[in-house]
């Protein structure tokens, strides 16, 4: 079966679990997803299956919404509740125009330095690898964009904070960071994605509902906005995988027919645009 399935992961399974679990029901190997959460992690997972694979580079991946909870106070390996605490402190009650305040400063571009315990990899290997191992790396700061960000106090030294970020953004490490600017400790006590671009963790569907009667969405309402959308009128070249004119300036174009995406075409130094990728 070829579709495109909003998944609600549920907490304690990994992404690839999901995949696992998901190749059982629909009985086929050629599935994928659009990015990892973390095990401890729950909510939305774009995953596609069949023919649809090829299409997982042109997929929504930025503006992605979470809404985690946190503790002031505390500080482990991981960054979050699930590593070993390495330094406590007392927290200081904090008021709502100083959690305002700070979060105004935070938005925007800003570096971060990927966890130790994270799935980025040095030298070919995995930085929680090197973690486990005892061995700090040094990391590379890696430019992010936080597009929105709140913070509010829930009880006693517990936080929640919802964010709206590029890919590749760690939630935990932004709370760290948050915290250090209010000269505190804290680490993530729990993490749910509930949108990635306009897709919403409501038109989920849970993974112990999903089955082979499960309706998925179509290609043409989870593209990446950063292509730009091009109908033609005539497919037949493109199904062809011929060479177009258009009167356009950008890069690569996905190109539609019917709200069917066809093709990715990128342009050529002739003005041309040759087909990168058939996505029919």
């Amino acid at each position: 079966m070829d579709a495109i399935y909003l998944i609600n992961k549920p907490q304690g399974m990994t992404s690839f679990d999901v995949i696992a679990k998901m190749r059982k029901v629909l009985q086929m190997k050629k599935i994928g997803h659009t990015g990892t959460l973390d095990p401890e992690a729950g909510g939305l997972l774009i995953v596609l299956t069949g023919k649809f694979t090829k299409c997982i580079p042109y997929c929504v991946k930025d503006h992605k919404h979470y809404i985690a909870q946190f503790e002031l106070g505390k500080a482990s390996d991981t960054e979050d509740v699930f590593g070993q605490i390495i330094q406590e402190r007392k927290a200081r009650k904090h008021t709502a125009l100083e959690l305002n305040e700070i979060c105004s400063s935070m938005k925007g571009r800003y570096l971060q330095i990927p966890p130790m315990y994270s799935a980025k990899k040095i030298k070919g290997k995995k930085l929680y690898e090197y973690a486990r191992e005892g061995k700090e790396m040094e990391r590379k700061t890696v430019e992010v964009e936080i597009s929105d960000l709140s913070v509010r106090h829930l009880h006693d030294d517990i936080y929640e904070m919802e964010a709206v970020v590029s890919s590749g953004t760690y939630i935990r490490t932004l709370i760290v960071d948050f915290a250090k600017k209010l000269g505190e400790l804290a680490l993530m006590t729990s993490l749910k994605r509930v949108g990635i671009e306009h897709l919403s963790l409501n038109q989920s569907v849970p993974l112990a509902d999903f089955d082979k009667t499960t309706k998925g969405i179509r290609l043409f309402d989870c593209v990446n906005p950063a292509y730009p959308l091009v109908e033609v009128k005539n497919p037949a070249p493109i199904l062809q995988g011929k060479k177009i004119a258009l009167d356009r300036n950008e890069e690569i174009v996905l190109l539609y027919h019917q709200q069917d995406i066809l093709a990715a075409y990128q342009k050529e130094n002739s003005g041309l645009y040759r087909c990168l990728r058939g996505l029919f």
